[in-house]
């Protein structure tokens, strides 16, 4: 899949992912996109996604493209959130 335009206007939801366990962050994005993809069927299409939906569809294209949300947020919120992920992972093992 693909992201072919985005609107102007962003939107900040809450995301997270399994590829970081627990961890959080605010993210900005934009609010509509338009997405070609193969659907189920072998089809081309060419769809356009708002809200919410367009923010979970920006972040599994990112994950195909190697990029995790939190390489959306500033390098400082992004250095808190590793320091308390591992952190917790110590806290885990000492239990």
């Amino acid at each position: 899949p693909e992201i072919l335009s985005s609107g102007d206007a962003m939107r900040t939801h809450e995301e997270g992912c399994l590829s970081i366990p627990e961890m959080y962050a605010d993210v900005e994005r934009p609010n509509d996109i338009v997405a070609r993809f193969i659907d189920a069927d072998g089809v081309l299409q060419e769809r356009t996604f708002e809200g919410l939906l367009a923010t979970i569809v920006q972040h599994e294209v990112d994950h195909l493209n190697g990029v995790l949300f939190i390489d959306h947020i500033s390098r400082l919120r992004r250095e808190l959130l590793i320091k308390k992920f591992y952190k917790s992972r110590r806290d885990a093992a000492a239990s």
